[in-house]
């Protein structure tokens, strides 16, 4: 993964004490988010898609998301703890040109000692545009990012993964190796940058099993639901570049 996982909620966990005898027991609850996810399509215009999301302190086996419309998504544990189920946001197969429509929809949870609940999330027909303009260039000291502003956009968060192709297989591998907090425009109408240590940059030689194809840095741009840290939209710009030829 949110791979962006890019995605932060504000997670409580509330505990009941039932007496001075028994044990404390932690309140099941089912933290869960739906929004619209933008990206650049592979015509280079935007692209958009329906994402779900479901976390909780209690361990679940299974999460199923049923929409007003009839649709069906069963999301999947894929870190296999069980603590957190989610769609696989760079999934392309899920986007599609059309925004997709305000909708409600239905979380159905099951967890480990077989219990139920469900958990009701909308989400209105929102969505903001994938950051456009990526530009990099860097002196002796950072490298700077810069990019157009995103209009609506309530927060931006920064990425940088290592791109590798692996020798004996034709797979890409993306390693993260740094990611901003939330970074909040003060004036939507400028282009904003960001400046990064080059020494954060690990070298080419650190793997001998891949070759550097070269650094991935992805714009996140957030739309948040009013009062609340869970998203209503979502936006992310990739570019790759070449760090040595900047």
């Amino acid at each position: 993964m949110k791979k962006y996982f890019l995605k932060s909620l504000a997670i409580l966990v509330l505990f009941t004490l039932v007496s001075s005898c028994k044990k404390t027991e932690v309140t099941k609850e089912v933290f869960a988010d739906s929004y619209i996810n933008s990206i650049v399509g592979t015509n280079g215009t935007p692209v958009f898609a329906m994402i779900h999301s479901a976390y909780s302190f209690t361990k679940m086996t299974g999460v199923i998301v049923k929409g007003a419309t009839g649709s069906t998504t069963t999301l999947q544990n894929f870190n296999g703890d069980g603590f957190a189920f989610y769609m696989d946001v760079a999934d392309k197969s899920l986007y599609k040109a059309a925004i997709p429509s305000a909708e409600s929809f239905t979380y159905n949870v099951t967890y480990s000692d077989g219990t139920t609940a469900t958990k009701v999330n909308s989400v209105a027909a929102k969505s903001i545009l994938p950051a456009q303009q990526m530009v990099l260039s860097k002196d002796a000291i950072n490298i700077t990012l810069k990019w157009q502003a995103v209009v609506n956009c309530e927060a931006y968060k920064v990425s940088i993964s290592r791109v590798d192709s692996v020798f004996s297989t034709s797979l890409k591998v993306n390693t993260l190796i740094y990611q901003s907090s939330y970074l909040v425009p003060k004036d939507a109408t400028t282009d904003l940058s960001i400046p990064f240590a080059i020494t954060s940059f690990p070298p080419s030689d650190s793997y001998t099993d891949r070759k550097l194809v070269g650094f991935k840095f992805d714009v996140a741009a957030f739309i948040f639901e009013q009062g609340q840290d869970s998203f209503e939209a979502v936006s992310t710009a990739s570019k790759i570049a070449d760090i040595s030829k900047l």
